[in-house]
């Protein structure tokens, strides 16, 4: 068996269900017509009520297990980074099943273990690494970010950051996913900020990849955090405004994860560039109905139609 595939073990495990109520239904049956043919006419309108109950609840019974086991696969890409493993415990806390990209698998399983979820290794360049990942998954969450310290090389912003995310985003479209997540950055597309100037212009890639998940025609959500902090998740609120709503800004990387996942599936979301940062005078409140205030991101032109 894959273990390391649970959307292939969740249904063999619904195939195993079918044919158990198959089995239980069919049992049910041959009972009530032995036991029909030893009782009066009046047992035997009895037998039929208890026979029809008794399916009732068997067809019941299968419907739940099933709706349990068939929850959705959320693909976690760049699950070993500081805010790809708050996404990825996030997911799995919400009752997702969880797969998450690692460039390194030794290390991911050392460091963080496999309970509850599992690993693929993925480099973002390879397309066919993505496919093999990205197969059978609903959602796609992306965390990924390129290094500092490799200007202009393989693991470049412009090579993580703008081409990764334009490889998954292209597999993503293929293989029908259902909402692709972006995590970005606040200042995403400000040429000014100092960053760029000694990471491999970060920002400006960040907001050229925005510009292709917008153009894709995928069900996308963007999401730019504010600066990421370490500390605990879930004490202050959440301010979210569109885009260039925020100017600076702090959150935590697990607040960041709770929003990444909170937005699946969730058309309040959709076509939407977000901005979050940390509200330190306010405690949590419920911040998806915040969703409702930002408008969708306009429809853009073709690129082949722009000047």
């Amino acid at each position: 068996m894959d273990y390391d595939r649970p959307d292939l073990i969740l249904g063999r495990l619904q195939l195993l269900d079918l044919l158990l109520l198959l089995c239980g239904v069919s049992l049910l049956s041959f009972l009530v017509e032995k036991q029909r043919k030893k009782s009066s006419i009046r047992s035997s309108k009895l037998l039929k009520f208890k026979f029809f109950k008794s399916l009732i609840l068997i067809l019941s019974f299968y419907s739940n297990a099933t709706h349990l086991r068939a929850q959705d696969l959320v693909l976690v890409v760049g699950g070993s980074g500081l805010t790809g493993w708050e996404t990825v415990k996030e997911a799995i806390n919400k009752k997702y099943n969880v797969r998450a990209t690692t460039t390194n698998l030794k290390r991911a399983k050392d460091t963080f273990g496999e309970s509850g979820f599992s690993w693929v290794k993925v480099d973002v360049r390879i397309m066919d690494d993505i496919r093999k990942a990205m197969d059978g998954v609903d959602y796609v969450i992306s965390t990924i970010g390129g290094s500092c310290y490799d200007p202009g090389g393989p693991t470049s912003s412009r090579h993580i950051d703008y081409q990764g995310v334009v490889n998954l985003a292209g597999i993503a479209k293929d293989y029908g996913i259902k909402h692709f997540v972006l995590t970005s950055s606040i200042n995403a597309g400000i040429a000014e900020v100092k960053l760029n100037e000694f990471c491999d212009n970060v920002h400006m890639w960040k907001w050229l990849a925005e510009d292709y998940i917008r153009d894709s025609g995928i069900q996308y959500t963007i999401v730019r955090p504010g600066g990421l902090g370490q500390g605990e998740g879930g004490k202050q609120d959440i301010i979210i405004k569109g885009s260039r709503g925020l100017k600076t800004g702090f959150i935590e990387r697990a607040d960041v994860a709770n929003v990444l996942v909170g937005v699946l599936g969730n058309n309040d979301a959709y076509s939407k560039t977000i901005e979050i940062v940390s509200d330190k005078d306010n405690r949590r409140q419920d911040w998806q109905e915040k969703l409702t205030q930002v408008k969708p991101d306009p429809v853009q032109a073709s690129p082949l139609m722009r000047k």
